[in-house]
């Protein structure tokens, strides 16, 4: 097994057009993202995002009115805020491209509207998660500690102290101190995961006698076909892994991509993103009917497609996708990839980390295991 495992990641490093595309291609989009908008990514200085925000009473009674007249107060400012009495009049300023995006606060939730993806729009994004997240937290901390009867300012204003003591800080993810790129190299890194498919379904091909003679030699060889295909996802794991792992160091050194303080998550993280990308791969291989080529080019088109909801060409679209069907992206690997690298960096130690690493994990052994269960089906007249 050793020895099959030792040439098989031989084997995938001498294949070129492989190497470029899983290990070189990611880092060369990466250089194009930085030689396109490196501007964006080590200025300190925003013109402030225009939004409308509709003026509800609900919005008044909201955490949101605070964080939105703190945002938009002095020179410093990170959004200017246009008071609309209606969703209507505020989507009539969208469309004028005098706002990026409309908010609303509905119950205890505020949703974004935006007509096209861009910076601003990944701002806003970034600024209404914040907010999010920080009014759980408090919300959470408030109804654990209260008791009946107390004063809620006594009792924040005692939570706010504790978690002073105790060192806990927020991280600032405002525009002023956050890469403007993260979204998208993080993207980036989980795109390349899935890219990295192509080491185990070309090795997975290989093992088919139907596809070429390596196969047939396989088929009919005394070694067993599921010790090739098992040295073959390992090797292709090793060599998956170590090339993720070379990226997000690369990222995180030649791009300036934090990805937060905590290395040992980041590269579990980056583990759980390879196997991600292994099982896509066999699945592909084996579920998929056709050709080599026609294996690869699914394995790409799924890749981008998932890229693209993940919002590596914007958070707009990432945004509209998770408003009108949160469903898709909760059981698409490369956003929750890019999510397990966003929680790590805005909010280390966050239960959501897990979520998303539990979610891709299901998903790989479900594609694993119906991919072993087509493989042991497969009967051949003749080789």
């Amino acid at each position: 097994m050793g020895r099959l495992i030792a040439h098989n990641i031989r084997l995938l490093l001498r294949n070129r057009g492989l190497v470029f595309w899983t290990l070189a291609f990611p880092i060369l989009l990466g250089v194009l993202f930085k030689a396109a908008l490196g501007g964006l990514m080590t200025t300190q200085s925003f013109d402030p995002v225009p939004v409308a925000v509709v003026d509800s009473q609900e919005y008044r009674l909201s955490p949101y009115k605070t964080a939105f007249d703190e945002l938009s107060r002095g020179d410093d400012a990170l959004v200017t805020v246009t008071s609309v009495a209606t969703t209507a009049e505020g989507s009539s300023l969208l469309v004028d491209d005098h706002v990026a995006g409309v908010v609303e606060v509905i119950g205890d939730e505020a949703s974004l509207t935006v007509a096209t993806g861009g910076m601003d729009q990944t701002i806003l994004t970034l600024l209404l998660d914040e907010i999010a997240q920080r009014v759980d937290m408090v919300t959470t901390l408030m109804a654990d500690e209260m008791a009946p009867g107390e004063d809620p300012q006594a009792v924040a204003a005692e939570i706010m102290d504790r978690l002073a003591e105790s060192g806990f800080t927020l991280k600032d993810a405002s525009p002023s101190s956050m890469d403007p790129l993260m979204a998208e190299f993080f993207s980036l890194v989980a795109m390349a995961a899935l890219y990295g498919g192509m080491f185990s379904g070309t090795l997975l091909n290989y093992a088919q006698p139907q596809l070429g003679t390596v196969g047939r030699r396989i088929g009919v060889a005394p070694t067993r076909k599921s010790v090739f295909v098992a040295s073959g996802i390992i090797a292709s794991y090793v060599v998956e892994f170590v090339g993720l792992v070379l990226l997000v160091v690369v990222c995180r050194f030649l791009f300036g991509i934090d990805f937060g303080s905590n290395w040992g998550l980041t590269l579990v993280v980056a583990s759980a993103g390879a196997l991600a990308g292994l099982s896509l791969g066999v699945a592909v291989s084996a579920l998929v009917r056709g050709g080599e080529n026609m294996k690869i080019g699914v394995l790409i088109g799924m890749t981008m497609l998932g890229a693209l909801l993940a919002g590596m060409m914007g958070g707009g679209l990432r945004y509209r996708v998770d408003a009108t069907a949160p469903l898709v992206n909760k059981v698409n690997p490369v956003a929750l990839i890019t999510d397990g690298f966003y929680t790590l960096y805005y909010h280390p130690g966050s239960d959501g980390l897990w979520a998303d690493l539990g979610i891709l994990l299901v998903i790989s052994l479900v594609l694993i295991g119906a991919s072993m269960l087509t493989l042991r089906r497969q009967r051949y007249d003749s080789m």
